[in-house]
C-alpha cells in the first residue's frame, strides 16, 4: 500500500509539473496571440497608408509610360526625318558633282575660257 501511494504521489508530481508547463505555454500562446492582434492591426493600417500610395505610383508610371511611347514615335519619325535628309544630301551632292564636272567640261573645251584663264 505504501508502494502504491509513493507511486501515485510521484505521479501526481509529474502531472503538476506538465500541467505547469501546459499553462506556461498557454500564457506565451495567449500573449503571442495579442501581440499578434496588434501587429495584425498595425498592418493593416499600413496597407491602408499605403494603398493611396500604390494607386498613385501606378498612375504616374502609366503616364511615364503614355510620354515614353509617344517619344519613341518622335524619335522613329525624326529617324525617318533624317533618313530623308541624308537622302537629299546626298542627292545634292551628286548634283553638285554633275554640275562641277559639266563646267569644267565646258571650260576645257572653251576657247574663249582660256583667254580668260591666261588674263
Amino acid at each position: 500500500m505504501i508502494d502504491r501511494l509513493h507511486h501515485y504521489i510521484r505521479e501526481l508530481r509529474l502531472l503538476r509539473k506538465a500541467m505547469e508547463a501546459a499553462k506556461k505555454q498557454s500564457r506565451s500562446f495567449e500573449g503571442g496571440k495579442s501581440v499578434s492582434a496588434a501587429e495584425h492591426k498595425a498592418l493593416v493600417e499600413e496597407i491602408a497608408m499605403l494603398k493611396p500610395k500604390i494607386e498613385k505610383l501606378e498612375s504616374e508610371c502609366e503616364m511615364e509610360a503614355s510620354k515614353a511611347k509617344a517619344l519613341e514615335t518622335e524619335v522613329e519619325a525624326l529617324r525617318k526625318q533624317s533618313e530623308g535628309f541624308l537622302m537629299e544630301y546626298d542627292r545634292l551632292l551628286a548634283d553638285n558633282q554633275n554640275l562641277r564636272s559639266q563646267v569644267q567640261a565646258i571650260d576645257h573645251s572653251s576657247p574663249h575660257s582660256v583667254n580668260k584663264k591666261s588674263m
